[in-house]
């Protein structure tokens, strides 16, 4: 936020940018004009560039999620767009609201049945453990996710054998 000449940093991928980073720095710019600013409008571009790619953006502009807190971000958006930046309060899980108004919606429309646990998984007991997989030479760890005696979740395998063990026991529940 304090920097008065932001570095243009090559934002294309993180390797390319890190070196450009570097090489700014080698070159005797600020760091605040590298590291914050220079950085941040790479990020900018780079979102505008290829995610938001083809579409319009128009006011009123809001901006969700984590990064939404970063305020560097956010005046790069602004000076990027030239248009206010509106956050709101609760940016940090507004994608998690919407996903669970799309999910009782296709609940409610479908009468499909969900994988719902309920609110009350806080008050359980978790427990994680993991195993080495020597099914072939890669030897994958293999985590599972306990709440209290049941499994309910694991990862870590590449081929599938266990997340598809696990889908089984699902399915004779």
């Amino acid at each position: 936020m304090q920097s008065t000449n932001p570095v243009r940093i090559a934002g294309r991928c993180t390797v390319f940018a890190e070196s450009d980073m570097i090489h700014k720095q080698q070159l005797g710019y600020e760091k605040k004009d590298i590291i914050i600013a220079g950085l941040c409008e790479a990020l900018v571009r780079n979102y505008l560039n290829n995610v938001a790619k083809g579409k319009k953006i128009c006011p009123p502009i809001f901006f969700q999620g984590g990064v939404a807190s970063n305020s560097g971000i956010r005046k790069s958006f602004k000076k990027e767009l030239g248009e206010e930046i509106i956050v709101p309060d609760y940016h940090k899980v507004m994608g998690a609201i919407g996903a669970a108004l799309l999910a009782k919606e296709e609940f409610e429309n479908t009468g499909k049945e969900t994988n719902f646990k309920g609110f009350d998984l806080v008050d359980k007991e978790y427990r994680t453990r993991w195993f080495e997989c020597d099914g072939c030479p890669n030897r994958y760890e293999i985590v599972e996710i306990f709440i209290e005696d049941e499994l309910i979740a694991r990862w870590g395998d590449r081929c599938g054998k266990w997340s598809l063990i696990l889908s089984q026991v699902d399915s004779e529940k």
